[in-house]
């Protein structure tokens, strides 16, 4: 007992209400600390600029604190003589432990996490997921997976509890009932102004309230906002929703010449009913592909897709080629509707009704049945609420394949066994058709069949095992199809949704975070390169396979056709944690909606190590023009609802 009480204090009640805080915001901190420690790979931060950031944090600590312990401050500032009293005082612990207990599960969820998507995680984390089925295991595996986190997080909860125990309150003051209540009502008042100020981030009332964006005030790289963010920040900014405020950095006349996303193909292109699948694959990095990489480990590097490799050899493919996002819920619309996610993913923003012009569309008019594969269960991600959006004829998931054996217990049917499922499926057909696939296996947590232990061996990352496997199960799949009718008249397209956990050091940068390959293949032969010039990304499939068909027809797509597009007119774009990121030509520029931040040559500075921005006055206005242009069409036709080319959007 002598040890317990020597580490307790007694102090008036405002100040143990402060105290309280106080523990809450060294939990925050402390999280904040094991964040940065565990990501360190993404982060090259001096220690002056780390302590900036640190400071920095506590900005936006402030905010989610005051929100998540609304309730608590609330009840501790009642100006009542019946706040003393220890019933009244035992609820307030409660509230305590369980709000500040759920916000730092968040945070540390939030830890090991940032690995995969590179960004906090916001409130769209819950439409992401809402269609999973196996959710509680999931929770439970990843609890037990990183079970060094969950320990830390028990810690920390042990150690709020521990330390909220070594405050006790005074007696009341003032102890005359008469002085009590006005005394403690002008506290209150103080209290409930500071924690509006504290919320908006400011008390000037020409500030609006701090978004995640203002986290750029601290940094000198955009990766870097993550650390000053905390995970309940985020999710209570984000419930706010996007909606896009109209821009006008151009007239019309000069937006058209810089960028439009019309496009007008040749009268006199002739239609080719030629088949097309298209394939993303799941988790599949480009530094997986030792065909674009063939100078690593001193000319060495054989890769995990020997039958990709392959493929890059007979087909079309890019040296430089990007996703337009880092989830997979964002390449659907992005590689069949020509859509990128921009601030917020296109399916879970508030344009997501938006007539869409889409590959299954367009192709219908053309006589084309589709279809859309994926081994998950049924409603996965809200694919299947999107194949119906995008025009899918038929959707075929864990449902119609209608056989558990297959079942990895977690995220769907083994990729093997469900892309043999699919090529049988397509035998089927009447031609032409069009079908996509979304493969599953090479997704956390990285399980193969038992067959394939001591087949696929890569002990380096787990992720390495499953590509591996999926590109054996691609291989199988194409064999297979090679024997079938349709094969030769169609066009494969393979690309991934995402990027998952780099693996090498010199990927983890903006470059490698979404690098992944875009290869074209037609069995025919006739359809080979290696383009070093063009730049792609994956809403450019879209307006390629249509000009490759030889649509004729006006239509409409962000993206751009990879075949004729000149390569001083090409550019990809994506964004992340705020900031645009535009390649053109040699350069890369990172944009935050209001300047221009950054400017590189990626091509000879791959490393994005030296900052060329102010070097060239007209590469600099080039780049922001174009950055500007897209950010216009883009955001204006999202409110405007022209996503197609019907009246008015033209």
């Amino acid at each position: 007992m002598r040890s317990q009480k020597k580490f307790t204090f007694s102090a008036d009640y405002y100040l143990v209400f402060l105290y309280r805080l106080a523990i809450v915001y060294l939990l925050f901190s402390l999280s904040r600390l094991i964040f940065y420690l565990y990501n360190l790979d993404h982060f090259d931060i001096s220690f002056d600029r780390l302590i900036t950031i640190f400071r920095g944090g506590l900005k936006f600590d402030t905010t989610a604190i005051l929100y998540t312990n609304l309730l608590f401050i609330a009840l501790s500032i009642l100006p009542f003589r019946f706040r003393h009293n220890e019933v009244y005082q035992k609820v307030l612990k409660y509230i305590f432990f369980i709000t500040n207990g759920i916000a730092l599960m968040t945070n540390f969820i939030d830890i090991p996490y940032y690995d995969f998507v590179l960004e906090r995680t916001t409130i769209s984390i819950f439409d992401q997921f809402k269609h999973e089925t196996n959710l509680p295991g999931l929770f439970v595996r990843f609890i037990f997976e990183y079970w060094y986190i969950t320990l830390l997080y028990i810690f920390s909860i042990w150690l709020m509890v521990w330390l909220y125990h070594r405050a006790t309150i005074s007696e009341p003051f003032p102890k005359r009932k008469i002085w009590y209540y006005p005394y403690h009502l002008v506290l209150a008042l103080v209290t409930i102004a500071l924690t509006i100020g504290g919320i908006r981030g400011d008390f000037k009332h020409s500030t609006r309230p701090i978004t995640m964006s203002n986290a750029g005030e601290y940094v000198s790289h955009p990766n870097e906002m993550a650390i000053v963010l905390n995970t309940p920040f985020c999710l209570i900014r984000s419930t706010e929703g996007a909606h896009f405020t109209r821009q006008q950095y151009f007239s019309a006349d000069t937006l058209a010449k810089i960028y439009n996303p019309v496009h007008v193909p040749a009268d006199t292109s002739v239609f080719k009913p030629m088949n097309v699948v298209v394939i993303i694959v799941e988790s599949l990095n480009k530094e997986f592909v030792s065909r674009f990489y063939p100078y690593l480990d001193g000319g060495k590097y054989k890769g995990y897709c020997p039958f990709l490799d392959s493929l890059v050899d007979v087909g079309y493919t890019f040296k430089y080629s990007f996703a337009n996002g880092r989830k997979s819920i964002e390449a659907m619309p992005s590689v069949l509707a020509s859509i990128p996610s921009i601030e917020s993913p296109f399916v879970l923003s508030s344009y997501y009704n938006n007539s869409m012009t889409t590959l299954p569309n367009l192709l219908k008019s053309m006589g084309y049945k589709s279809a859309f594969f994926h081994g998950a269960p049924n409603g996965s991600m809200g694919f299947l609420a999107f194949s119906r959006l995008a025009g899918f004829d038929e959707y075929y998931g864990k449902d119609e394949y209608n056989n558990d054996k297959d079942f990895d217990g977690t995220w769907g049917i083994w990729d093997e066994e469900f892309l043999q499922y699919m090529a049988h499926t397509l035998d089927t057909f009447h031609q032409p058709f069009m079908a996509s696939v979304f493969t599953v296996t090479s997704h956390h947590p990285f399980l193969l069949p038992k067959r394939y232990d001591s087949v696929f061996k890569s002990v380096d990352f787990p992720l390495q095992r499953c590509i591996e496997y999926t590109d054996f199960a691609i291989r199988r799949f194409f064999h297979t199809a090679s024997h079938m009718p349709w094969y030769r008249n169609t066009l494969f397209v393979i690309t991934a949704d995402h990027v998952s956990l780099n693996q090498r050091e010199e990927f983890k940068n903006p470059i490698g975070y979404f690098a992944v390959p875009i290869i074209f293949f037609h069995p025919g032969g006739h359809l080979r390169g290696f383009d070093t010039l063009r730049v792609a990304q994956q809403i450019d499939i879209l307006p390629t396979i249509m000009h490759y068909l030889g649509y004729n027809r006006p239509y409409f797509a962000f993206g751009q056709n990879l075949f004729n597009t000149p390569y001083e007119k090409k550019f990809a774009v994506n964004y992340l944690n705020g900031i645009y990121r535009l390649y053109h030509k040699d350069y890369m520029i990172e944009f935050n909606g209001t300047q221009v931040l950054h400017l590189y040559n990626f091509r000879r500075d791959p490393l994005l190590q030296h900052d060329m921005l102010g070097r060239d006055p007209a590469v600099d206005q080039e780049m922001e023009n174009l950055i500007k242009a897209f950010v216009q069409q883009y955001k204006n036709r999202m409110i405007d609802n022209c996503l197609t080319l019907r009246k008015g959007c033209e």
